[in-house]
């Protein structure tokens, strides 16, 4: 009837299939980025306790000494343990931990952009270009310098949204041969920065797609040359955004976690509001939370000392809430891949 033909001639909107709001324009260069990121990038650690390891070794050809002074200078830019005791050395160790440099730079120059020579993610981007030089011209068909294979020792669990972060194992300078020079196994310190370079990207992808999300999550990894070892302390930022009526509108959430010598692996979630802090840690050993929560009292101490009032303190040996599962945390990242 003419019913049938004006509906085959003017069909109804049934269905209509609406991208999330992440999944616009903007958002496809950096989920392009993450995709070609994740299967290159490894942990920073193991690469620069290497470095470190090979640096006190004393090299055999002259010719090397560009190199090594790049390696020495991306040691010299690594913060140590006394680094972070002070909120202006805290500072200076996020703006440099590389998750900032492309920011930097497309400044103008000026003094904003005087710390760039400390710069872990530049200072290893020096190194990788002064190795690939001197492959190349060792042999400039080496396949290595198009396509680097990360390392299975430097693999890491890609970096998570919403959760705490993940405790990287420190590693030990020791763990490294002692006849080991510069020139043996360069192809495979090449490959290793390059994971440690995708690493750092990974987290810039992160942030930059958290803000887009109009989350203001920064994600970062900070590495810390302490006795003889490499430690990372993963950290996320969050700006948490309140109801109107609630007088903290802007509370600011820290997540630690790290791994130290004698404790072992620690997560910590520090909660800031304008009437005081919280802090709540998490380890799977009953013998680091008592050890922990035996210094709650220095630890509220310290902090009335910094003019900041002491809400909670809490330890947990269970897994935090808002920590998923490796399982999980794998099949979401399929899923968006």
């Amino acid at each position: 009837g003419l019913g049938d033909v004006y509906k085959r001639q003017h069909p109804q909107l049934l269905l209509r299939i609406i991208p999330s709001s992440i999944e616009t324009a903007a958002a496809r260069p950096l989920q392009e980025a993450m995709i070609s990121l994740l299967p290159q990038q490894g942990s920073i650690a193991p690469v620069l306790a290497e470095l470190i390891h090979k640096a006190m070794i004393s090299g055999k050809y002259l010719e090397q000494q560009s190199t090594r002074s790049l390696i020495n200078a991306l040691i010299n830019a690594l913060p140590t343990r006394n680094t972070l005791l002070n909120a202006e050395g805290m500072r200076q160790v996020v703006l440099q931990s590389g998750l900032f440099l492309e920011s930097i730079l497309s400044k103008p120059r000026g003094n904003s952009r005087t710390g760039i020579t400390r710069d872990i993610k530049a200072a290893l981007l020096r190194l990788k270009h002064s190795i690939g030089l001197e492959l190349m011209e060792a042999s400039p068909d080496d396949p290595v310098l198009n396509h680097p294979v990360p390392g299975l020792q430097s693999s890491v669990i890609p970096p998570r949204r919403k959760s705490l972060p993940i405790v990287q194992p420190r590693v030990t300078f020791s763990s490294f041969a002692e006849n080991d020079d510069l020139e043996d196994g360069i192809r495979g310190l090449y490959s290793k920065i390059h994971s440690a370079i995708a690493r750092l990207s990974l987290l810039q992808v992160n942030t930059a797609e958290n803000f887009l999300r109009g989350e203001h999550l920064w994600q970062l990894e900070i590495p810390v040359k302490h006795s003889e070892a490499v430690e990372i302390i993963s950290i996320t930022i969050e700006k948490e955004h309140k109801e109107p009526l609630n007088k903290d509108k802007n509370a600011w959430v820290v997540n630690l976690a790290l791994e130290l010598p004698r404790l072992g692996p620690v997560q910590v979630r520090i909660s800031l509001y304008q009437q005081g802090i919280s802090s709540c840690f998490w380890s799977e050993s009953p013998e680091t939370l008592y050890i922990i929560k035996g210094r709650f009292e220095q630890l509220r101490a310290k902090l009335e000392q910094q003019g900041l009032k002491t809400l909670a303190l809490c330890c947990q040996q269970e897994k935090p809430v808002a920590t998923q599962s490796v399982d999980a945390e794998i099949s979401n990242i399929d899923l968006r891949v």
